[in-house]
């Protein structure tokens, strides 16, 4: 029996494959229901997202559905994005993003004379260096001989610097740069930092597009558990692993509440440092030296809310002001009927500060965020449903450290990350995030896909 450790979305991808292959497969899952991070959050009668919101890599999440025998489709009701993100300052100030490249371009060349053309170059180029490299989004990370291809060589000097340096060599102004990265913003992360490929998301943007789920992104792990059922697997909720048996170079057992489980090999979906470090038994001492040294990305907070917003109030709106968290703030009626009244609040933390504040700081971080004015232009009869702060994300997913992942900067992507198939264990497998940098929901479930075909591979 294989086991899996953890029904995110990770986890779900490789329990149906390797159950497609003919393995006997059980999912132990501590919490009661699928999702993980990306699972529904169910407050005053909504139904809820409680991490990702938005969809950059619908390529991506395609593939994985296809590599499982289904067509995402069949699933999962994509919807385009016209205005995709708004990026403000306290000035007044506004960057808007669209699908559309020339109506992005026009906006930006009336605040900014001469931006229209920088903007389309740019994004013009990102498309080429997304075009060649997209294969490796889907692949283990890459050996160097692969990269030496003539159509794939240009793009080695683009990965060997972070995204601030493809921003600033776009000649745009430093507020549009900020707008253009501000996905490396929410991860509470510096431009010149961030990994390169993050400079793809305009350009799929225009091309392909953006999407929200309808019904919420929880509906996606949704639809990979009922898929996961009718492939056989078994599924045990509630049910939380604590420890996985080493032999030698061997996992041979799992604890599960009560349980002494033998297996012939385990993915885990948990939280890749912990698993390597805290579930494996014995651990590795060097390979957890190295691990724990890595700085790690807190979940930041949030706020669910319900309230009326007034129809110029966009899907997204960041407010970003000097030397502070980006904070983001999230409207889901004006792109989808079947969410009405549903707002919500995010913002960064950084892990150090979380962990050094503790809930009691954390709490007054969250409360800071509530009561700030910018928010609420448009919105009126606010209630607030729930919060999260770092303590409760971590106690809600049994995550380690009360941390996501390990922070991805441009270094630590070019290493590779976790690799899928650690050295600790040759039929132990990494699935999540923690293994795959990418675009949220899509490269969780890539990584599933990944890790199974290891486990072929080795077979």
């Amino acid at each position: 029996m294989y086991a899996v450790i953890g029904a995110g979305m990770g986890g779900l991808a490789s329990a149906i494959q390797l159950a497609r292959s003919g393995r006997e497969v059980t999912v132990f899952e501590a919490t009661a229901q699928p999702g993980g991070l990306a699972g529904r959050v169910d407050l005053g009668g909504h139904a809820m997202d409680g991490g990702p919101y938005i969809l950059l890599d619908r390529p991506g999440l395609e593939w994985s559905f296809e590599q499982l025998g289904e067509t995402l489709a069949d699933h999962i009701d994509l919807i385009p994005l016209d205005e995709t993100w708004r990026v403000c300052w306290p000035n007044g100030q506004e960057v808007r993003v669209y699908r559309s490249l020339e109506q992005t371009a026009q906006e930006l060349e009336y605040a900014y004379p001469g931006a229209a053309k920088r903007y389309i170059r740019y994004v013009e180029q990102m498309t080429k260096t997304y075009q060649r490299l997209a294969p490796f989004q889907r692949s283990r990370p890459p050996k160097p001989w692969q990269l030496l291809r003539p159509s794939r060589v240009a793009a080695v000097p683009f990965l060997l610097r972070p995204l601030g340096h493809h921003l600033a060599a776009t000649g745009l102004a430093e507020k549009v740069q900020h707008a253009l990265g501000i996905w490396t913003h929410i991860a509470s992360q510096p431009l010149a930092k961030a990994p390169a490929p993050l400079a793809f998301v305009p350009a799929i943007v225009h091309s392909v597009g953006a999407f929200v789920a309808r019904g919420g992104v929880h509906t996606i792990p949704e639809a990979l558990h009922r898929i996961a059922e009718k492939a056989g697997v078994q599924f045990r909720f509630n049910t939380r692993v604590t420890r996985i048996d080493r032999s030698g170079d061997r996992v041979t057992h799992i604890v599960a509440g009560d349980e002494h489980i033998a297996v012939d090999g385990v993915v885990s979906n948990a939280p890749g440092i912990g698993t390597l470090t805290e579930l494996v038994q014995p651990p590795d001492p060097a390979l957890s030296r190295e691990l724990k040294e890595l700085p790690l990305q807190s979940p930041g907070v949030a706020v669910y809310m319900t309230g009326d917003a007034e129809p110029q109030v966009p899907f997204l709106r960041f407010m970003l002001r000097p030397d502070e968290p980006c904070r983001l703030f999230i409207r889901f009626d004006g792109v989808d009927e079947t969410r009405p009244r549903q707002l919500r609040l995010l913002c960064p933390t950084d892990h150090t500060w979380a962990e050094a504040a503790g809930p009691e700081g954390q709490t007054q971080y969250l409360n800071t965020v509530i009561n700030e004015s910018w928010w609420r232009a448009g919105i009126d009869n606010v209630e607030t449903l729930g919060t999260r702060i770092p303590v409760e994300w971590g106690r809600r997913h049994h995550l380690y450290r009360d941390s996501m992942n390990p922070v991805m900067t441009a270094k630590y992507m070019r290493r590779g990350r976790l690799p899928h198939s650690p050295s600790i264990a040759t039929n132990l497998h990494l699935a999540g995030s923690a293994t795959h940098p990418g675009q949220w929901v899509s490269f969780a479930a890539i990584s599933g896909i990944l890790a199974a075909a290891a486990i072929t591979e080795d077979a």
